[in-house]
């Protein structure tokens, strides 16, 4: 199994629910996309990452209306084996530090550091 990419994602069921963010990673195994959802430990697969995504939703959507039809919308939260969730944090730090390093490198191609220096810095929620 390799880690390919960690993201935290909405599923939308048509216009009767959104999810909250939920967690999935995608890992590569044999000559098929994994993906997994940490947070109800569900999973699906595809050929690439977008039909593995796809699939997922899916597979969700139907986890959901399961616990629903059962009265069991309080047994949903399901997170996934710890090992998952490592392997989780250490794609989102890399692709977080690749994020940082493109974005700074960008900011100090058009500003100069006197004018970073003097700017004022604030905190905004994602």
């Amino acid at each position: 199994m390799k880690g390919i990419q960690a993201c935290r994602v909405k599923i939308r069921v048509g216009e009767a629910w959104e999810s909250p963010v939920l967690h999935v990673l995608l890992t590569k195994e044999d000559d098929v996309v994994v993906s997994r959802c940490l947070d109800f430990t569900v999973s699906s697969h595809g050929k690439n990452e977008q039909e593995a995504l796809d699939s997922l939703a899916l597979a969700i959507k139907e986890y959901i209306l399961t616990a629903v039809e059962n009265n069991a919308i309080d047994t949903l939260f399901d997170p996934a084996h710890g090992s998952y969730w490592r392997l989780y944090n250490e794609l989102e730090a890399k692709q977080t530090m690749s994020k940082i390093r493109s974005s700074l490198k960008r900011s100090l191609e058009t500003l100069s550091q006197s004018s970073i220096q003097k700017s004022v810095a604030e905190v905004r929620y994602a």
